[in-house]
């Protein structure tokens, strides 16, 4: 996964040129760093209201201060781990024991929780790319290739929320939506940042391709899609890829808390089991006399 990203990233410099990925590099100052975390701090939430609601539905039951420290630990994981789906494998992997049936419950209720929010994101990708190709600014092929992903998701979306009553399926898709525009604006604000034109499409489009399960926390492949479907967006590839570039940095950032819960439960966990171990010695010791005693 790594040699991929590394490929895709090489492809596009010799594309674009060097220069229109370092140039992302601008992106980074105290105010973009605080709105990254601020992103990242609605998206988490979000994200942990699906995640606790269809955690329920599958019998998993969580406080919601566990669900939010899930959402961010994955994120992370998801971010450094190749595929971009690390985190929520590990997610799984975490809650296999629990639920209706081992394994298959949690499986379902991470997939119908990433689910909503992809479709979410093909959706706005399609209805957004549509507007473009309405003024010319676009081609109706990449409209196209929208739209059918993002009937594939959200039938895919719909049948993972299927006997989820009505009221709780509301907030899903309504979290779902929050989310995507969260990132849709974290990415224009890297737009902003970098003194281009706010370009929906190349937004859009940049977030859709980092769907893909390849590379390692998106890169390469944003950067790579952008700048080839550029011209059929009616961009500079050279802008288009400074901005994909940009982008991610700022989501880098935004998962950066995640960290720090990973790092907060293994501490945890280790001193749960320094004090598991020292009461069990100290109940060994205290056995040992009467032990004694009886053989004497």
């Amino acid at each position: 996964m790594l040699a991929v990203t590394l490929v895709l990233l090489w492809l596009t410099a010799r594309a674009v040129g060097i220069q229109a990925l370092v140039a992302g590099g601008q992106v980074l100052t105290p105010l973009t760093v605080f709105a990254a975390l601020l992103a990242g701090l609605i998206v988490a939430l979000t994200q942990a209201i699906r995640w606790k609601i269809l955690a329920a539905e599958q019998r998993i039951n969580l406080s919601f201060r566990r669900a939010w420290g899930d959402c961010y630990a994955s994120a992370f994981g998801n971010m450094i781990l190749p595929g971009g789906l690390g985190g929520d494998a590990a997610r799984v992997a975490v809650y296999r024991h629990r639920g209706r049936q081992h394994w298959w419950s949690p499986l379902l209720a991470v997939g119908a929780e990433r689910l909503s929010a992809t479709a979410c994101l093909f959706i706005a990708t399609a209805l957004v790319l549509g507007v473009s190709a309405e003024r010319g600014e676009a081609q109706w092929p990449v409209v196209i290739v929208a739209a059918v992903a993002a009937v594939v998701f959200l039938a895919a979306a719909i049948v993972c929320l299927r006997g989820l009553p009505a009221p709780r399926q509301v907030i899903v898709w309504g979290t779902s939506a929050l989310s995507v525009l969260t990132l849709i604006a974290l990415f224009l604000l890297a737009m902003a940042q970098l003194s281009g034109p706010l370009h929906a499409p190349v937004a859009t489009v940049g977030l859709a391709s980092m769907s893909l399960p390849v590379g390692v926390g998106g890169w390469g492949v944003r950067e790579f899609s952008v700048g080839a479907l550029a011209p059929a967006m009616g961009v500079p590839a050279e802008q288009a890829v400074t901005a994909a570039t940009g982008y991610g940095l700022l989501a880098v950032v935004s998962t950066l808390p995640g960290a720090a819960v990973l790092t907060w439960g293994a501490r945890r966990r280790a001193v749960q089991q320094g004090s598991t171990k020292a009461e069990a010695e100290r109940d060994q010791n205290a056995q040992t006399p009467v032990d004694e005693e009886r053989q004497a």
